[in-house]
């Protein structure tokens, strides 16, 4: 065989995904020739399939990523994959994790010829490299060519792409009302899903902020999210005085993406989705909350704007926030503060048009 099968392990969000863009450059330029294969989740696989630097995609959902799942589940979840990687023949695989133990062992187990991953103490002991871990303060982006860089690839090139086709954005277009095609008329979008409670910004807030923006700017509003993220936002349209576009569950991800490129402006929490408009160049406002510490996972583009607060719980990692005294940080992002930024990246994009 006169190349290598290689095989990456990414196993976790599509905002992960995403931030993964640079090093899946950077490997295969590294390796041209080699057969480089990836493992995702399924809600990422759409992305992963348009991605050209990957051969062939498998699809695993690991339940021990999931909440919900029993202790023996999650085992029973790690074999399986352990299982599949094993019946390949594969020379080298890395695994771009290191938030959990789980995803060491099951690399050191995968039967590959090297194995590279991050060192978590024991459960890394099947490595054959095994690189530190990042320092606290490195971004995301960083961190996952900083596993390259372990294994003697080294790349500067930290630009994210998304793959989008002339098929994405006339498939997206035509799901948009065409009433609502106006010229010269700035297009909002706003997604208001979030992966955890932890993350997510209230329906009110939400439900004002997009009356606001419709009464100060006139601008035409698109609601974004998943299909299970209606009851969530029939709270928040439910009496809404302006008119909106509901989007949410009738796009694809790079449909997403395509209708971004176009927007004057992106709104939305820290989620997948909002990484992926960054990563399409929009123009973008992330309503970030403190339980992931922001110079780590903060959004990568031409234009992000990032409105947090830091309060001593910052870094939590939480599902849903556990304080017990009413705090909690995405009740500190006012709509006041929200709509100041969205005037003013309307207003710049307006004088430069």
């Amino acid at each position: 065989m006169d190349f290598m099968e290689i095989v990456l392990l990414r196993l976790d969000r599509i905002g992960d995904f995403v931030l993964g863009i640079p090093s899946y450059r950077a490997l295969r330029l590294a390796r041209p020739k080699d057969r480089i294969s990836v493992v995702v989740p399924s809600f990422a696989a759409e992305l992963a399939r348009a991605c050209p630097y990957f051969d062939e995609v498998y699809i695993f959902n690991a339940l021990w990523l999931l909440p919900g799942y029993s202790l023996w589940q999650r085992w029973l979840s790690a074999w399986k994959l352990i299982k599949f990687l094993r019946s390949k023949k594969i020379d080298l695989l890395f695994d771009f994790r290191y938030q959990s133990r789980m995803d060491p062992l099951v690399a050191g187990l995968s039967g590959a010829e090297q194995r590279v991953g991050y060192d978590l103490g024991w459960v890394s002991s099947f490595l054959t490299l095994k690189a530190s871990q990042p320092e606290a303060s490195v971004h995301q982006v960083s961190r996952n060519l900083g596993l390259l860089q372990a294994f003697g690839i080294i790349s500067v090139d930290k630009d994210l792409e998304i793959w989008i086709h002339e098929n994405d954005h006339k498939s997206a277009e035509n799901r948009i009302p065409s009433q609502t095609l106006l010229p010269n008329v700035p297009r909002v979008m706003v997604h208001v899903g979030a992966a955890t409670p932890s993350k997510r910004w209230g329906t009110e807030s939400f439900a004002t902020l997009l009356y606001e923006i419709h009464a100060q700017t006139q601008a035409e509003l698109y609601v974004l999210g998943s299909e299970g993220e209606l009851p969530f936002v029939h709270e928040i349209l439910d009496g809404l005085r302006c008119p909106v576009v509901n989007l949410v569950g009738k796009l694809s991800l790079l449909e997403v993406a395509a209708i971004a490129q176009e927007a004057s402006l992106f709104i939305g929490c820290d989620s997948g989705t909002t990484h992926l408009a960054a990563a399409s160049g929009a123009p973008v406002i992330c309503l970030f909350s403190a339980a992931n510490p922001v110079e780590i996972w903060k959004p990568v583009g031409a234009q992000v704007k990032v409105l947090t607060h830091y309060p001593p719980c910052t870094g939590c990692g939480l599902h849903a926030c556990d304080r017990t005294d009413g705090y909690f940080c995405m009740n500190e992002i006012k709509v006041e503060d929200v709509l100041e930024e969205v005037k003013t990246i309307l207003a710049a994009r307006k004088r430069k048009a």
